[in-house]
């Protein structure tokens, strides 16, 4: 059995609120510095009504943000922490810029959707004067915050029994798009394998491996790893391919518990997919 599911993007994507419900504003974090926990790039949907989709810091500083829904021309450039207001410092030291965007182009929003469904990396450049936002010229810095929106880890789970379920259930939890069997990878998807009888993992390891996937996981010790790369390796794969292929899986190991394993797994996909993105 493959565990399977639609692909799926995270219900509370504020570009997806955004197209839902026109007339809100998006906040951009262009810069930070510090131990500000948001990579920039981050985002949040609100409106004058009060309501938020997304975060982008401490509930005091997405407040205040919320405070300048009001102001004048396109685009509104706060600074928080060091140089901004003296009442709200940041608990983390450094300093956070955020682009409040007060009427982000629908064309545009639309684009970044669609990138997002379709699995492409958009890469955009913005003014962040005039909120104007195009496509970036790799060959041209330009002007403005250059904002790269790579797509979401996808998983494809192979397996049976109680940690192929435990993935599963992990995955749909943090709203991660799960990918058939037969579905498409690639270079921000994540292959596991979850057998016991470890010859049925070979078929899924081989697509895996001459795909662009960017994590490559199978359950079992370091004896069963061993014997695994020695089938591969019969099967035709060189030695730099294998070394794609991690085994055991996960950040703790050994595991027994299907829970742990699962937990463990994803911990190591996600840190996996930071490094990928960062």
């Amino acid at each position: 059995m493959t565990i399977s599911a639609p692909l799926s993007v995270l219900p509370e994507c504020p570009v997806k609120a955004l197209l839902a419900r026109p007339g809100g504003a998006l906040a951009l974090l262009t810069g930070s510095s510090g131990g500000f926990p948001r990579r920039p790039g981050a985002m949040m949907a609100l409106w004058p009504d009060g309501m938020r989709v997304g975060r982008l810091g401490a509930g005091c500083i997405d407040a205040d943000i919320a405070a300048h829904l009001d102001r004048k021309g396109p685009v509104t450039r706060l600074v928080y922490g060091q140089g901004g207001p003296v009442d709200l410092p940041l608990p983390c030291g450094g300093q956070v810029q955020i682009a409040l965007l007060h009427r982000p182009d629908a064309d545009w929003l639309s684009t970044v959707w669609d990138d997002r469904i379709r699995r492409r990396t958009g890469d955009w450049q913005v003014n962040l004067v005039s909120g104007r936002i195009c496509r970036a010229d790799p060959g041209d810095s330009g002007r403005g915050f250059r904002m790269v929106l790579p797509p979401p880890p996808a998983i494809q789970i192979h397996g049976e029994g109680d940690e192929a379920q435990a993935l599963a259930s992990l995955v749909q939890a943090l709203d991660l798009p799960c990918l058939g069997s037969d579905s498409r990878l690639d270079s921000h998807s994540a292959v596991v394998t979850l057998f016991h009888d470890h010859d049925r993992e070979l078929p899924a390891l081989g697509r895996a491996l001459a795909s662009e996937a960017f994590y490559i996981g199978a359950l079992g010790s370091r004896r069963a790893q061993a014997a695994r790369l020695a089938a591969l390796r019969e099967a035709g794969h060189d030695e730099a391919t294998l070394a794609r292929l991690r085994g055991p899986i996960g950040v703790t190991a050994p595991a027994r518990d299907p829970r742990l394993i699962a937990a463990s797994a994803l911990t190591e996909i996600l840190a996996a997919y930071e490094t990928l993105t960062a």
